[in-house]
């Protein structure tokens, strides 16, 4: 087990098995991502699949996960890096934008904020430490 790698899988999918569900059960997340067939066309994983993936990682302990679990965490780790990375809002007219809809896919949801963001936001003073 790479307990870094899972450490980094676990900062940035950032969302609970029954989040993820919901949002897979929206019409949004029905259309989000790409196709199994569309992204083997462009020789990259599919953001459904990713999903299901995540859910099947989750409902295990890491140190059952297998060789293929591990090949999810890595694609996960870059897709979301990278796609946090990519300029432009998360919102548009009110209107999530496609970023914010791949993300949510990918198990990311940029909204939540996670514990040391919360920690920083109640005691900036902590950052000149």
């Amino acid at each position: 087990m790479d307990k870094e790698l899972y450490k980094k899988w676990k900062s940035l999918v950032n969302m609970a098995p029954s989040e993820l569900k919901a949002f897979m059960e929206t019409e949004e997340g029905k259309e989000a991502g790409l196709s199994r067939s569309e992204a083997r066309a462009q020789g990259i994983k599919s953001g459904q699949d990713s999903a299901k993936a995540i859910l099947r990682m989750k409902e295990k302990p890491v140190d059952e996960w297998n060789e293929t679990d591990w090949e999810w965490c890595k694609t996960q780790i870059s897709f979301i890096s990278r796609m946090k990375g990519v300029k432009g809002p998360l919102f548009k007219d009110g209107e999530k934008t496609p970023k914010h809809t791949a993300l949510l896919i990918w198990g990311h949801n940029p909204n939540k904020k996670s514990l040391s963001e919360h920690i920083i936001e109640q005691y900036p003073e902590w950052m000149s430490l």
